[in-house]
């Protein structure tokens, strides 16, 4: 990803956000509160960042501050946020962006994925369910090429092409997203248009939900979940838990969440015996959906693991990795292929294997907006700026996702070394 053109063309974008929408500019006290925040984002991050400056100029990140500085009293407040996230993405790694979601954001009712370069809907609420499958046309009129061309430079936590790809499918629903953008003409109401695999239109007028009402709602699903090989037998949560068949010695892994220390270890020691007694061989750990944590905590599990002398060390441990895959699952996938001997198996991850991570951060103090920024340096595999490569590459198709077959899965279950 080239930063300079982004930068070059920084100043267009703030001339164009002046004049895309029609809500209400700051008053004067607003500003200034705005003008505070701006300083204290660049003293703080230019203090805590480990190198803040490592793909941005110092001189360029001024002026781009500067030159927002200096539009703000033009500006509305889903607007200035847009910037600051187009501002962020410059720094130009996925541990340092701006959390637009720890503050109140309204979704719209669809959720998206981006497969084969095209938007599709995977979930909705159940009166939505109609539009399940269907590719995005335009929102408000605006091409969903070009949607997805304005949604580039300001998604946040991205890496590399694989991490661009999740999160501006991720960003396409947020309303003050696609308002502070001008993509939509009103803050929490636009028309979708959709069109089905069959070229048959659809249209819906969407109105936006609250985040937490979202995540509550959306119950309908391109591909219900499903527990691979039969049945759970340990758990943690529904992000962390096994399921085996003992007639096949084969046992699968969701792994997609971080529990805290001691309930990995009391979890880890279940999986630890159930392997040992029931002789499995081949263990599949799926960190698709895995968007970090602490690593640390996933080689504790691995700890617990190397003991297990009854699976197959000799290629029958896999790692299933994607898009999704990030900052602590990206880790663990790394550190899984060099402890367990694992084959990595699906598309390349979201971050990169050699960069900046050990996520903190800081509040603004009169917007409230939290900004997250890198640490640390780590090197886990070879340099790469495109994720971490599997050995097995298995994309995700439309074809595939429509008929609910999961090929990586199925590559490595099939896999006999």
């Amino acid at each position: 990803m080239n930063l300079k053109p982004a930068w070059r063309r920084y100043a267009l974008f703030a001339v164009l956000a002046l004049t895309s929408n029609v809500a209400a500019a700051l008053e004067p006290v607003e500003v200034q509160r705005w003008q505070h925040d701006l300083a204290v984002y660049r003293r703080t991050l230019e203090a805590r960042h480990i190198r803040l400056y490592h793909r941005i100029s110092k001189t360029e990140f001024t002026a781009a501050l500067a030159g927002l500085e200096n539009a703000l009293p033009r500006l509305n407040e889903p607007q200035i946020v847009v910037e600051l996230m187009r501002i962020t993405r410059l720094v130009g790694d996925g541990h340092t962006h701006l959390a637009y979601w720890d503050a109140e954001h309204h979704r719209y009712p669809i959720a998206f994925r981006s497969i084969e370069g095209e938007l599709r809907v995977v979930r909705t609420t159940p009166a939505f369910r109609q539009l399940l499958g269907s590719k995005l046309v335009a929102v408000d009129g605006m091409a969903a090429s070009k949607l997805q061309e304005q949604l580039a430079p300001v998604a946040q936590v991205v890496e590399n092409t694989q991490s661009l790809r999740r999160q501006t499918a991720n960003h396409a629903n947020v309303a003050e997203v696609l308002y502070g953008l001008g993509v939509t003409r009103q803050p929490r109401q636009a028309r979708f248009e959709f069109v089905d695999d069959v070229g048959k239109p659809q249209a819906a007028l969407l109105t936006a939900l609250r985040s937490d009402d979202y995540y509550e709602q959306l119950s309908a699903t391109i591909a219900p979940d499903t527990v691979p090989l039969g049945r759970k037998v340990a758990e943690v949560s529904n992000r962390l838990w096994l399921s085996a068949d003992p007639a096949q010695a084969t046992a699968y892994l969701y792994f997609a969440q971080y529990p805290s220390f001691p309930e990995m270890e009391r979890f880890a020691a279940k999986v630890q015996s159930y392997l040992r007694k029931h002789r499995i061989r081949k263990l599949i750990i799926d960190l698709r959906e895995n968007g970090g944590g602490d690593f640390f905590v996933g080689l504790s599990f691995a700890h617990q693991m190397i003991l297990v002398d009854e699976l197959d060390w000799n290629g029958g441990i896999y790692a299933l990795i994607g898009p999704t895959t990030f900052s602590a699952g990206m880790s663990n996938a790394a550190q899984f292929r060099q402890l367990f001997n694992a084959t990595l198996v699906g598309e390349p991850t979201g971050a990169n294997p050699v960069g900046y991570q050990d996520m903190d951060g800081f509040v603004l103090p009169h917007s409230k907006r939290r900004v997250n920024y890198s640490k640390r340096m780590y090197r886990f595999d070879a340099p790469s700026a495109d994720g971490l490569q599997p050995d097995k590459f298995v994309p995700t198709t439309w074809a595939d996702l429509r008929r609910g077959v999961d090929a990586a899965l199925a590559w490595a279950l099939a896999d006999r070394r």
